[in-house]
């Protein structure tokens, strides 16, 4: 009987978690800046990461070096990471990020968009490329 319990307890929980929004309480405590977007359908928390963190800089490497290994381009350095944010999204169990960052290909610096998700399960966790694209300089024709 004491068994039955404890396993209708368990899947009470379980729906608990799975049915209702995660606790951002973690977003809140973050420094930088937090803004919501929000509609009838879903829900986005999007905080301002510092650039000069070591979250950031962590992630914009892995970018760089993502993008170094998949594509027959010229190799790129990272410069500088211009903004960071890390998005929240509802009933989502991973965090996206979207950098803007200044890379140097070996006779420019150019600036470019990466977006990089982090999925975290039970078992592993992990960082995906999702988007990694040259940002057109307005002052070229």
């Amino acid at each position: 009987m004491m068994m039955m319990r404890t396993g209708c307890l368990i899947i009470i929980v379980m729906i608990f978690l799975f049915c209702f929004d995660p606790p951002y309480s973690a977003a809140a405590t973050r420094k930088g800046s937090e803004s919501l977007v929000s509609n009838n359908r879903s829900r986005v928390i999007v905080v301002d990461l510092d650039v000069n963190g070591r979250k950031a800089i962590e992630i914009a490497n892995f970018a760089v070096s993502e993008h170094n290994k998949g594509f027959n381009t010229r190799y790129l350095e990272l410069s500088k990471i211009l903004s960071c944010k890390k998005i929240y999204k509802r009933f989502d169990r991973a965090y996206f990020y979207s950098l803007q960052l200044l890379a140097y290909d070996g006779f420019y610096t150019k600036m470019y968009l990466a977006r990089v998700a982090y999925v975290a399960s039970f078992f592993k966790s992990s960082y995906y490329l999702l988007r990694f694209e040259l940002i057109p300089n307005p002052h070229q024709q």
